[in-house]
């Protein structure tokens, strides 16, 4: 391969072939180094313009013309002419790969020449090279020469070959060597990440994967598609249609059914939409990035959870631990009264045997009745120490969450009548914890202490048979499962005087503490 490399290269610039071109002497140029070597000539110096000027022009006599007629090599967009190569004033110069570069030769100043040669218009001319052919280029130029893709193609598979391994582009640290690319998502992927991001399933299933050589060549050598539209398919996209969210063509617009609809430039509503999408792109990059911190917030839970029920478990069996010490100490107590009651017993009963045996020897035989019973007088009670240990249990420990607000005493509708109170309470306004129920209290109306005289979830209450004529303390307090609230202010309540005869009396003045 290496030795192939140096009929890899211009003559000229002595660079790998860019764009390479093929001449009709069969040799190769790069498309700019052969756009930098023409010459302008003369149209008079074509063999039709000697032929019109006839002997003229001696000076400049063509004696290697080549025998080949212009006109024959007319389609193919140049034409061959050799004159200028065998000119003995053609100055030459040498390309970096050694091989020397001949310019046609230009003809004699200007005064040998004929007033009419000299304003006539010029042609374009290139010299190969390499055999040194003179050759004339029609209107076509350049682009009348065939493109070699086939020289393009060994080019690029020789620098394949010694250019360095592709990298994956979607690895988040350092890049790992690229094993394929999708040819629709224009990507390069390692195995982990294609795997993880392009998985051959849903509508990813359809991609074509191919190696990364040959995905780098595909994607240089594939030229971008123009949009066309699909109602009239030699045409291209220009506009945009803004009712219908769609580009159309120029025809669609005059003919079609969007000529009455608002359209807008395809360039600024591409724009338009590509900064959309960032936008979206973006949102969908915070929302991964919300996602990705609610992911380790849950694995730092996990851990959590894990540490806790460890450490809840050692909790559990140092408890259990404790009260079976506990069992085995009081086991060890009860026994040893067991023990003791028994050697008690024993001592009694020994002595006993004794004096009876010598009361019999004394008295005779005789019928005794025995003071002590065999049977022990103890009972072990243990009830209460297994029916503690049956409601040995869990207990849910809950979060803390705040006891309800102190209710408010609603003055305005509060009120007494005879030896009956009513009293009416609420709760605060922005209080965001509920309350299960209240608590009314009143004192004795001498200033004694408090009593519970209401327990329930109502907000207003009735006493009756309060004293005539005697002073009342009220308050309220709001509970719930966590606690009680702090008491409201206290309010103090007038009885009348006695029972009234009127059948809507007037309610008594009322006094907030």
């Amino acid at each position: 391969m290496e030795e192939m490399e140096e009929e890899l290269k211009c003559p000229v610039c002595g660079s790998f072939y860019r764009e390479p071109i093929i001449l009709p002497c069969s040799h190769n140029l790069c498309q700019a180094c052969a756009r930098n070597i023409l010459v302008q000539t003369p149209e008079s110096e074509s063999p039709q313009s000697r032929r019109a000027s006839g002997s003229g022009v001696s000076d400049y006599d063509y004696l290697d013309l080549d025998k080949m007629s212009l006109y024959s090599e007319a389609d193919s967009g140049y034409g061959s002419y050799g004159g200028f190569a065998s000119a003995p004033t053609t100055p030459c110069q040498k390309s970096p790969n050694g091989v020397r570069v001949f310019p046609p030769a230009m003809p004699p100043p200007a005064t040998h020449l004929s007033p009419a040669l000299a304003s006539v218009p010029r042609n374009s001319c290139i010299t190969c090279p390499q055999c040194h052919r003179s050759l004339i280029l029609d209107d076509r130029g350049l682009r009348g020469f065939p493109k070699n893709r086939v020289l393009e193609g060994v080019i690029d598979r020789y620098q394949q070959s010694k250019a360095a391994a592709l990298k994956c582009q979607l690895c988040e640290k350092a890049p790992k060597e690229a094993t394929v690319m999708c040819e629709q998502c224009d990507v390069f992927y390692c195995d982990p990440c294609r795997l993880r991001c392009h998985p051959p399933r849903g509508p990813l299933a359809k991609h074509r994967l191919v190696p990364p050589a040959q995905g780098r060549v595909s994607r240089r050598l594939s030229p971008r598609k123009v949009s066309t539209c699909t109602d009239h398919e030699l045409e291209n996209h220009s506009m945009y249609c803004v009712q219908c969210k769609m580009p159309v063509c120029y025809q669609c617009l005059e003919e079609g059914k969007h000529s009455s609809h608002e359209v807008k430039a395809l360039g600024a509503m591409w724009k338009l939409h590509k900064s959309q999408l960032s936008q979206a792109l973006n949102g969908l990059s915070d929302r991964a990035k919300e996602a990705k911190e609610f992911l380790v917030q849950l694995r730092n839970m996990v851990q959590q959870i894990q540490e806790n029920s460890v450490e809840f478990e050692a909790c559990l069996v140092a408890q259990c631990d404790a009260l079976i010490d506990a069992l085995n100490r009081r086991k060890a107590q009860l026994l040893a009264r067991v023990n003791k009651e028994h050697e008690h017993k024993l001592k009694i009963s020994d002595a006993l045997i004794r004096r009876v045996h010598l009361t019999e020897d004394q008295w005779g035989k005789g019928t005794l009745t025995p003071r002590m019973t065999t049977d022990f007088d103890l009972s072990l009670d243990n009830s209460p120490l297994l029916q503690s240990i049956h409601q040995l249990d869990f207990v849910q420990v809950k979060a803390s969450s705040p006891v309800p607000a102190t209710p408010i005493l609603q003055l305005e509708e509060c009120c007494t009548h005879n030896n009956s109170a009513t009293l009416s309470w609420k709760q605060p306004p922005l209080s965001t914890v509920p309350a299960e129920g209240y608590i009314l209290e009143l004192d004795d109306g001498n200033g004694g202490q408090f009593r519970e005289v209401y327990v329930g979830k109502e907000t207003m209450c009735t006493v009756d048979g309060l004293h005539f004529n005697s002073t009342y303390n009220a308050r309220v307090k709001a509970f719930n499962k966590t606690g009680v609230s702090p008491y409201s202010k206290t309010l103090v309540l007038q009885t009348s005087e006695g029972k009234a005869l009127q059948q809507y009396p007037s309610e008594r003045e009322l006094r907030g503490v």
